[in-house]
Parts: structure tokens; sequence; C-alpha cells
């Protein structure tokens, strides 16, 4: 094309001209629905754009706040959205965590537990025995006579 639409990239260092421009839209409020030619590698160090008409057509004024407050909308609620989903997060990390604790818990009371069970089977067993002990020693004691035994009596 002519090459006062030619531009120059400072930072990337292609150059813009009609040819390697694809065709876009406004989005803006003040130019919505209007179509220009804008640079394809479109960035913050290249913004060489050419408008292909002379003003915003009235129906697009006229949808421009429209579409501006539902866009401002619909941004709102991803917003919202991300939110509810970032504190989802946090909940599910934070039950999580009680979950493990909880676990910890059951284990450490199982253990407890075991061990007192242990216990007991032990306390059963030694008490079984000393009876036993007892009972042997009645029984002989009896058989025998408790010979060699005194009598212990009160002056």
């Amino acid at each position: 094309m002519s090459s006062a639409t030619t531009y120059e990239s400072t930072s990337s260092g292609h150059m813009c001209d009609m040819d390697r421009c694809v065709e876009r839209t406004s989005l803006s409020i003040r130019n919505f629905g209007r179509r220009f030619y804008g640079c394809q590698h479109w960035s913050p160090a290249c913004k060489f754009f050419k408008w292909l008409d002379k003003n915003t057509c009235p129906c697009g004024r006229a949808t421009a706040s429209l579409v501006h407050e539902r866009f401002t909308r619909y941004k709102a609620e991803v917003a919202a959205a991300r939110n509810e989903r970032e504190e989802a997060h946090a909940m599910e990390a934070e039950a999580r965590e009680r979950e493990k604790i909880a676990k910890r818990k059951a284990e450490k009371t199982k253990l407890t537990l075991r061990i007192a069970k242990d216990k007991v089977y032990r306390y059963r067993l030694a008490f079984l025995l000393s009876w036993t002990v007892v009972g042997v020693y009645f029984v002989f004691s009896t058989i025998f006579g408790g010979h060699g035994h005194m009598q212990l009596c009160l002056p």
C-alpha cells in the first residue's frame, strides 16, 4: 500500500503496513463497533492501526453503553466466581487439614486402646497366676497337714 501507512516498530523490528495488518473491531465506548486495521503483532510495543470508516455509527454509539454495562457486570460476576472458588479451595484445604488431624487422633486413640487392652490382659494373667499359686499352696498345706509349721498363739 502507501508508504504513509508504514510504521516501524522500535522493539520488535518488524515493519507494519496495510498488507501485514488484520481487520479488527474496537470495543471502546467512544469507538464501539468501529472497524480498523491493526498490527497482527498487536502489543504495547506496536500499536499501529488505521480506521476503515470515518466515525462510529449511531447504532454503535447507542449500544456501546449497554455492552459496556453488560461487560462490566460479567466482569464482576467472574471476579465473584473466582473469589468463591478461592474460598472453596481454602475451605477444602482447611477440611483436609482437619481430616488429617482427626485421622492422627484416631490412630493415637487406637494405639492407646491397644496398650490398655494389653495391660488388662497382663493384669488378668497376673491375677489368675497369683490365685493359682495361693490355691496350690492351700491344697498342699491341707494335704500335708502343715507339718513343721507352728501355730502362733498370743500369751
